[in-house]
């Protein structure tokens, strides 16, 4: 049986970065930035480079795998389909979560990794870049953030008086419309880094709570899917149903239990989805 030592992975992404992007944080030139999908998709060169060397070195220490990245999906070089299979090794790659914010000089940007078997994520990584911030989690074995392991914090406080994170520009406009008095009334502190792996390692340092998305990429959210559930939350998409490779319908709900999720689809989905 083939074991990945997390630790060497965490190495290798660590140098990808301090080579290839760190660099060009804030040193970017206008022919070194471009548009994918829309005006406000962006790439950068940290992007492109930073995701060519990860998936050579991920070829390379497990010969036959499959590499699913965020560039190369969007070049039409790899089919993201792949990851509805059931047997081997596919690892997918965000070279840089938070492309916006590090074209514009916010430090809240990562890079995030997991490690697909079988069909099933099995390892995960979230390097939070500007502060050397690593999470490595493995299933059926938690999650650690620099060495400690860490747990879903508890949630003592009711919704309108917590933190948490919900991108309201990524909801459809029907939905965003009809619960914008919903979300300024009956929840807290409701916001968006515009960088998911961020916004997972806020929540398992204990600095929020939940998190609701509309559009779930994979290299956006397997691994934070799987960490909060390691880490001992409640994580479903809309339908309740568990959250995996190759599932991209509907949205995400990362709660600390199932009775703060069913709290949250009461309040925007259940009238919204019947």
């Amino acid at each position: 049986m083939i074991h990945i030592d997390p630790t060497k992975i965490a190495a290798y992404i660590r140098e990808v970065a301090a080579d290839k992007i760190v660099p060009r944080f804030k040193h970017l030139t206008d022919d070194e930035i471009d548009t994918k999908s829309g005006p406000n998709d962006f790439v950068t060169i940290a992007d492109l480079e930073a995701e060519e060397e990860l998936t050579r070195i991920f070829k390379d220490i497990l010969p036959g795998s499959i590499v699913v990245g965020e560039e190369a999906v969007s070049k039409d070089e790899i089919d993201m389909s792949l990851l509805g299979r059931e047997e081997g090794y596919i690892w997918v790659i965000d070279p840089v979560d938070g492309t916006a914010n590090f074209k514009n000089g916010d430090e809240r940007f990562a890079t995030i990794v997991t490690l697909v078997k079988n069909g099933v994520s099995v390892q995960g990584w979230i390097l939070d870049i500007p502060r050397d911030r690593i999470a490595i989690a493995e299933q059926g074995g938690g999650v650690e953030i620099n060495g400690s392991r860490v747990t879903y914090p508890e949630m003592t406080k009711p919704l309108s008086e917590t933190r948490g994170f919900i991108s309201r520009k990524f909801l459809p406009e029907k939905m965003r419309n009809e619960l914008k008095d919903v979300l300024d009334h009956d929840f807290g502190n409701v916001e968006t880094y515009l960088c998911c792996g961020h916004e997972y390692l806020d929540i398992l340092a204990g600095e929020s709570y939940f998190c609701m998305y509309s559009r779930i990429r994979p290299w956006d959210h397997l691994t934070g899917g799987m960490m909060l559930t390691e880490a001992g939350g409640f994580v479903r998409q809309w339908d309740k149903s568990t959250y995996g490779p190759g599932d991209e319908r509907g949205g995400l709900i990362c709660t600390p239990n199932e009775e703060v999720w069913d709290e949250i689809y009461r309040l925007l989905l259940k009238d919204y989805l019947a």
